[in-house]
């Protein structure tokens, strides 16, 4: 079940990894950004205009963040469940002592060593069994970016929605959760019931969000469905 948008920290917000790049956090700033735009339609019956301000900032927050490598490092430091950023490396300063000035060395004697008789290795025990270290846990899962839809779909349909959804494990409820719709929308949007759907524009923002609960682009899933609820509400006149 994908989190709300709320609980998620600064890099699940902008759909990054924790190693990300500068130049990856301000992409996906700047796609992020464009998704929370206070005129996009798909927002209308999601968030209120105070909650669509509100995600906006902690956008803005998280950017700023994650821009700066030491505002980043001092926020992994909050998150206990990753590794953190590692530090800069420091340039080693070593001590050179001045080159002692040359003096003429007296002759050394040549010194006899005893010559010693050399034997065999002693057996040595096999190393105890020591306990083995607890494995590192790894970082939680982030949200994937959204991939593009199947390219050998020819029409995205309410029945080829619904087999998305079950492909991906996720029950008509999950997609409720995750979009903040009625479970009664999801099922009305799979089953084609047009006119339990609210209005065009509104439909248009429910698409969109059940596409990226799917983790798929949304703007051709968008617009074949849309054909087809056009056709079907605005038959041609004979």
């Amino acid at each position: 079940m994908l989190k709300k948008i709320e609980d998620m920290n600064y890099y699940e917000l902008l759909e990054v990894s924790y190693r990300a790049t500068a130049q990856e956090i301000h992409k996906a700033y700047e796609r992020v950004r464009k998704i929370y735009d206070p005129n996009s339609i798909a927002l209308y019956s999601l968030f209120s205009p105070e909650e669509t301000e509100k995600i906006r900032q902690r956008v803005e927050d998280a950017y700023r963040t994650l821009s700066y490598d030491e505002n980043r490092r001092d926020y992994d430091r909050t998150l206990h469940d990753i590794p953190l950023t590692p530090e800069p490396p420091q340039p080693e300063l070593r001590y050179q002592p001045r080159p002692p000035v040359s003096q003429p060395r007296p002759p050394v004697s040549p010194t006899i060593v005893p010559r010693v008789e050399e034997r065999p290795p002693a057996p040595q025990e096999p190393p105890s069994a020591s306990p083995q270290p607890a494995p590192t846990p790894a970082p939680p899962a982030v949200p994937e970016i959204p991939q593009p839809p199947p390219t050998d779909i020819t029409m995205f349909t309410g029945a080829v929605l619904k087999m998305l959804r079950e492909l991906r494990g996720l029950s008509s409820r999950n997609v409720a959760d995750a979009t903040k719709l009625s479970a009664r929308y999801v099922e009305a949007i799979e089953d084609e019931s047009y006119k339990k759907l609210p209005a065009r524009p509104y439909l248009r923002g429910f698409l969109f969000s059940y596409a990226r609960a799917l983790g798929y682009e949304p703007h051709r899933i968008v617009n074949d469905y849309m054909k087809r609820y056009d056709a079907a509400m605005n038959p041609p006149k004979k």
